[in-house]
């Protein structure tokens, strides 16, 4: 495994661990976990892909707002759940780096959001997605970031994250940082391992996705 690039070493795993996972995933309430960045996320119902959905708690909660959504999993064991919770969400297998089927269809989004993924990237795997995620924003749409900060757990490929370093890959990719703010873990195991989160949101120029 440890050949293996970043992300498809994470896919390994979650792969094993993916009904272990489920119920803890689901618990999470998506009010608590996006607190610091509600104010962002549109009010109106626009186009929004969740990349890296797992069991598909956040993008369930898109489609709630009365968003479009599309979200893509690489974990067969999570999306095979995830389909059979709601049939409004577009669901289908793709990963970063590349998300070469998503790119396929040539669709573009409002709004994007990367919640705990771009720790299993390693860094030539973000330094192409970077690029990817550009590509599938429209002019003006939001990408919201989820990085995890803090010690790497033992077992599970994740690779350090430096905001700045990340936020400057964006701007190189054709985004604008807007918003940047740490948060603590909402889990107390992770808060107790040192572990807090940064919500990065950048923007991909032109005019603004309507927000709350």
């Amino acid at each position: 495994m440890n050949e293996q690039a970043g992300s498809a070493a994470a896919i390994a795993v979650y792969e094993e661990k993916a009904a272990h996972l489920a119920a803890r995933y689901d618990a999470i309430p998506n009010e608590t976990l996006y607190a610091p960045v509600l104010h962002l996320i549109p009010s109106r119902p626009c186009r929004v892909a969740d990349i890296g959905t797992a069991t598909g708690r956040d993008a369930r909660w898109f489609a709630d707002m009365g968003h479009t959504v599309t979200a893509v999993e690489p974990v067969a064991g999570f999306l095979d759940q995830a389909r059979s919770t709601d049939a409004r969400v577009n669901w289908f297998q793709d990963a970063l780096p590349d998300l070469p089927r998503l790119m396929a269809r040539g669709d573009a989004f409002d709004f994007i959001n990367v919640m705990g993924v771009w720790q299993h990237l390693d860094p030539g795997e973000r330094a192409r997605a970077a690029p990817v995620l550009r590509r599938l924003a429209v002019p003006g749409g939001h990408l919201c970031l989820a990085l995890r900060i803090g010690p790497l757990p033992p077992g599970l490929p994740v690779h350090e994250i430096d905001p700045s370093e990340t936020a400057g890959l964006f701007a190189e990719a054709g985004f604008e940082e807007i918003f940047c703010v740490a948060s603590q873990s909402i889990q107390a195991e992770n808060r107790a391992a040192g572990v807090h989160w940064v919500w990065l949101v950048l923007r991909a120029g032109g005019a603004t996705c309507q927000t709350k």
